[in-house]
This record gives structure tokens, C-alpha cells and sequence, in this order.
């Protein structure tokens, strides 16, 4: 039987006069793929944020297991711009270290390709928008993590590399994955169950 990850009881949050979600309940377990689904505004990266603990609930209560290792991608990443690549994604792993780890030349490649060497030794402020992107799922996706929260990932991503993504995600072993997109493809081949965030609840569906 799966382990369960996180677990959320009866939780609500609002904001302002807003009410985003209404006791809600769900949780995630060992190797879930869940896409979540939603209008905009609706309360999908506040759920997601309540999840990480980013922010916190207005009653009710969410709970991680002691095994739970989990990272989170947001839509927008606040960095110097004068911060490096490397320094970024790798957290000041030398060259040597990430080169002789096939984990990561898999990552580095996968989004980077030949250009992965180069781009680690280039400064935020110098990359465009699907290289920021690219990097942020790199650091992700490097570390030994166990769930992973995914906010509109495909977001400047091009062709190659949105399929890299969902490619990597399915093969990938003992990774729970819990995705926000519009990308209705990434989402079925990513996703083997929904939750749709509608009114305040979350319902739960099967399959993409």
C-alpha cells in the first residue's frame, strides 16, 4: 500500500471577501501523478501553496509525512541576476561532481543539451524566459526528492523541451508529481488522476 505524502483536512483559505477553497480535503500518496485542473483565479496555486506551506490556511490542517521531501515550482522565481547558473541549479556542485553523476548529465542534457556546460556559467540576467524556465526545473529535478509541485512548467518551455519534460516525468521512479497546466497534452501525459478546483472544492476524477 502507498505511503501517504501530505494529507489536507478541512482546509479553507480566503482572500479579502474572496473564498478560494472550503474544507477541503484530499492527500497525496507514494507515486501519485496528479493534474489539477481549474478556471483562472479559481484557487489552483493557492492549493498548490498550501500545500508546500507557503502560505497557510485559514482553519484546518495539513500534514507531511517524516519521509515527505518535496520541492515546488512556482510561476515567477525572484533571483540576483548577477547569480549564476551553476549556482542556482547545482547549489555549488563543481563541475567534476554534476559531470560524473548520470542523473544529472540527464537533466542538464535533457533541458540544456550541448549547451549545458555554457549555460552554467552564464548569469541570470542574460537568459530569456524558457532558459530561466529551464533552469528552474533543472534544479528541481536534480535534487533527491520525493514530491514534486509543478506550477505551469511547460510556461515558455518550446516544443522539444515540454516533451522532454513529460518524458522524463513518466520514466522517472519513486516521484510523486502534482501539476497546474493548460497544456492539455502535458497533462495526459503526465497525469493519471485530476483534481478540478470548482467553487471553493476540489473534486477527484481518474485518469487525464
Amino acid at each position: 500500500m502507498a505511503k501517504n505524502l501530505v494529507n489536507v483536512e478541512q482546509v479553507s483559505k480566503a482572500f479579502d471577501i474572496n473564498s478560494l477553497l472550503t474544507r477541503v480535503s484530499i492527500g497525496i500518496s507514494e507515486n501519485d501523478r496528479i493534474g489539477i485542473v481549474g478556471r483562472n483565479g479559481g484557487g489552483k496555486s493557492t492549493l498548490v501553496k498550501i500545500l508546500a506551506g507557503l502560505i497557510q490556511p485559514d482553519s484546518g490542517k495539513v500534514s507531511r509525512s517524516n519521509s515527505t521531501i518535496f520541492g515546488i515550482l512556482n510561476q515567477v522565481d525572484f533571483l540576483d541576476p548577477k547569480t549564476k547558473v551553476s549556482e542556482y541549479v547545482l547549489e555549488g556542485v563543481n563541475e567534476h561532481e554534476w559531470a560524473r553523476n548520470s542523473h544529472s548529465r540527464e537533466v542538464l542534457h535533457g533541458l540544456f543539451g550541448l549547451e549545458a556546460k555554457k549555460m552554467l556559467n552564464r548569469e541570470f540576467a542574460s537568459l530569456s524566459g524558457g532558459e530561466k524556465r529551464r533552469a528552474s526545473i533543472a534544479k528541481l529535478l536534480i535534487k533527491p526528492l520525493n514530491l514534486i509541485l509543478l506550477d505551469e512548467p511547460t510556461n515558455h518551455l518550446d516544443v522539444e523541451g515540454v516533451a522532454w519534460l513529460a518524458k522524463y516525468l513518466r520514466e522517472r521512479k519513486n516521484l510523486a508529481v502534482v501539476v497546474i497546466t493548460h497544456d492539455r497534452w502535458f497533462l495526459d501525459e503526465v497525469s493519471e488522476s485530476m483534481w478540478e478546483v470548482i467553487d471553493g472544492s476540489v473534486e477527484e476524477y481518474d485518469g487525464g
